[in-house]
């Protein structure tokens, strides 16, 4: 057997002469995105880098394998994507100055938040943290691999819900497990079907933990809700809208609603303009009358109306309380203990008169699990003695329930032949259309429906937005100049947010192309990486590198630049609408140089005119001719050699975030 590599998808070993993994299927020629780390990068000399996993406002995940101990494992590394970026092609993130503080400060909160799930590293149900470390100005975070399905994915395979009592046997661990982080001071916010993992033994484990800006709406970072288990005080950043372990409990409701109906409840801010949330005992009658309740008030929309904590939401969850009616019977039954005309009826006393002695096995009480007390029950009962009382109900459930068959079936007549979506959800799901909207996260439409719900666009980089939402519009793109704004963010679009439009729309999108122009930063004493820096701090984006030939200077430095075959000078004024680039002209890290500071006058000379004849030729491709190392043929006055000075390390961008 040859030499053998490893699958950065699945990280398993396969011959080195293979492109396609054997294991999963993985093609390795596949193209990555720039703006994350290669696969193959090898980080602190133990931890090989694989695919990107998923990403968000705070950092990415990615598919990786310790080398030391050879084991898969799952790198987070933190990288706000709108107050930095990636030196291209290296890991390095380059920060701007103007975004530093934030950068530091998220970046703070994001340490401390995984320092706290360190500690908590023996509970099994959170995914453990592994080992942290500062590299790259930036931290990585290594956890334990995963060997299971997200919970999402566990519904999909059985029938798309679960049963009160599978929920009662795998939900409870998971449930102390949010209350031991509560007490910790950690609140979650993104308890979803995405977010929880389900193992081949069985066990739940938590993951999805960021820090708080990006599970609050404009507070900072690009943030990312699930739509439908987000609270309502999570879509505003006002000091208004408080957040608590009261948040955590909405998401666990929202779950529990899901895994029990097959159903997505309807996102919070939809119910802020309009509840019509149907309780889950409607949609599925064999949920519990309590825990139906129970469910329904953990998902109060007023943070202070709802339960305050997970362990207040599990005892009323199952310690079940005797004699609890469901919302919409409890009603029926209030309709008729307010009619006085009937409980003044003689017709109470008749069946007590000639009632005979009960019998010895009647001696225990019969159980009578949907009524408050014993005088309602015996009110309810005699009150129904009316013939017309008796049946009318059974008939309007009955109507009710054809109605809704005939519209089951017309709905399935029609969409059959669109039908292709993974998860088949129950027919009850039909009873209110606007029940299920998406499955996954905030930003995702179920495959299932014709219809999406626009994002909103306007402030996100288009690199990441096109990637991100492929699969559900088309963009057509206009870049425009914008000096107020960076490169590649968008600052239109002809669809509005929150607008319900088909799958695949065109959507036109205006999108900057940075500044018009910018005076040219100095790069005295900076290496490639980090003039390339200054240059897109600045603005300056139509530029390429060349190569130089020079034969002294410092490596990894910069020898000169030119436009339309002249040479400039830092502080001239460059125009990013002009079609003349900016040709940086570089000795790379492995170039052979004489350690002199500069040229003497006259090889500078020579310099010039030889590199504005190159580029007068071709400006962008080729470098500048081998150049003479030695003063033209004339007596040049008698001068001390200039001073040798050793070669300088190039310069390198300090971490932060050390722990």
């Amino acid at each position: 057997m040859g030499e053998r590599r490893f699958c950065y998808k699945c990280m398993e070993k396969f011959d080195m002469d293979q492109h396609i993994c054997p294991h999963c299927g993985f093609d390795d020629t596949t193209p990555h995105n720039a703006m994350y780390i290669t696969p193959g990068t090898v980080l602190r000399d133990r931890y090989l880098v694989g695919v990107l996993l998923e990403y968000n406002g705070e950092g990415a995940t990615y598919m990786g394998y310790d080398i030391s101990t050879s084991c898969k494992v799952m790198l987070r590394e933190y990288m706000p994507i709108n107050l930095c970026t990636r030196v291209k092609g290296r890991a390095t993130i380059s920060v701007n100055y103007n975004n530093l503080a934030k950068y530091k400060a998220f970046m703070a909160e994001y340490t401390e938040l995984n320092k706290s799930l360190a500690r908590l590293r023996n509970n099994s149900n959170i995914n453990p943290v592994l080992d942290m470390f500062a590299e790259n100005n930036t931290t990585y975070t290594v956890f334990e691999y995963i060997n299971g399905v997200k919970v999402l994915d566990y519904l999909k395979e059985n029938a798309g819900e679960l049963s009160w009592e599978q929920v009662s046997k795998i939900f409870p661990p998971l449930f102390t497990t949010i209350g031991i982080l509560h007490n910790a001071g950690i609140i979650h916010r993104a308890i979803s079907p995405e977010t929880i993992y389900i193992t081949d033994k069985g066990e739940l484990k938590l993951s999805g933990f960021c820090v708080s800006a990006v599970r609050t709406a404009n507070a900072g970072l690009e943030y990312e809700l699930f739509k439908g288990y987000a609270a309502p005080e999570q879509y505003s950043a006002s000091s208004s809208s408080r957040q608590g372990s009261w948040t955590d409990v909405y998401g666990v409701c929202a779950l529990l609603y899901r895994a029990l109906t097959g159903c997505m409840p309807v996102d919070s801010v939809t119910r802020m303009q309009h509840d019509d949330l149907c309780e889950p005992a409607m949609l599925n009658k064999s949920i519990p009358a309590h825990v139906s309740r129970v469910i329904m008030e953990g998902m109060n929309l007023a943070g202070r109306d709802r339960i305050q904590t997970i362990t207040e939401l599990v005892t009323r969850l199952f310690e079940q309380p005797p004699n609890v009616r469901p919302a919409f019977e409890q009603a029926h039954v209030d309709s008729y203990a307010n009619e006085p005309v009937r409980q003044a009826a003689p017709v109470y006393q008749q069946p007590q008169q000639q009632a005979p002695p009960p019998p010895q096995y009647y001696q225990q009480p019969p159980q009578q699990p949907y009524y408050q007390n014993d005088d309602d029950y015996d009110e309810y009962s005699y009150e129904k003695v009316n013939t017309v009382d008796r049946i009318k109900v059974p008939i309007i459930i009955g109507i009710l329930l054809l109605a809704i068959l005939l519209i089951i079936v017309v709905f399935f007549m029609k969409t059959f032949v669109n039908s292709g979506d993974d998860e088949s959800d129950s027919s009850s799901s039909s009873i209110s259309s606007n029940i299920v909207t998406t499955e996954a996260g905030f930003t995702t439409a179920d495959s299932s429906m014709p219809d999406t719900e626009m994002p909103d666009l306007v402030g996100k980089f288009y690199s990441l937005t096109e990637e991100k939402y492929k699969d559900y519009f088309k963009f057509e793109v206009e870049y425009e100049f914008d000096n107020e704004t960076d490169p590649d963010v968008i600052l239109e679009q002809d669809v509005k947010a929150g607008e319900t439009v088909k799958q695949y729309t065109v959507v036109k999108l205006k999108v900057s192309k940075g500044k018009e122009g910018a005076n040219i930063p100095p790069y005295e004493g900076l290496t490639v990486s980090q003039y390339e820096n200054e240059l897109r701090k600045a603005g300056i984006t139509n530029y390429s590198k060349v190569k130089s030939s020079q034969t002294w200077g410092t490596p990894n430095s910069i020898t000169q630049l030119m436009v339309d075959a002249k040479v400039v000078a830092p502080g001239t004024y460059y125009s990013n609408k002009d079609s003349k680039k900016l040709i940086v002209y570089y000795l790379p890290e492995d170039a052979q140089v004489t350690p002199t500071t500069k040229a003497t006058e006259a090889q500078q000379q020579v310099i010039t005119t030889t590199a504005q004849a190159v580029v007068t030729q071709a400006p962008e491709t080729t470098s500048p001719p081998p150049v003479v190392t030695t003063p033209p043929p004339t007596d040049p006055p008698v001068v001390d050699p200039p001073p040798v000075i050793e070669p300088t390390e190039p310069a390198t961008t300090p971490e932060y975030g050390e722990w």
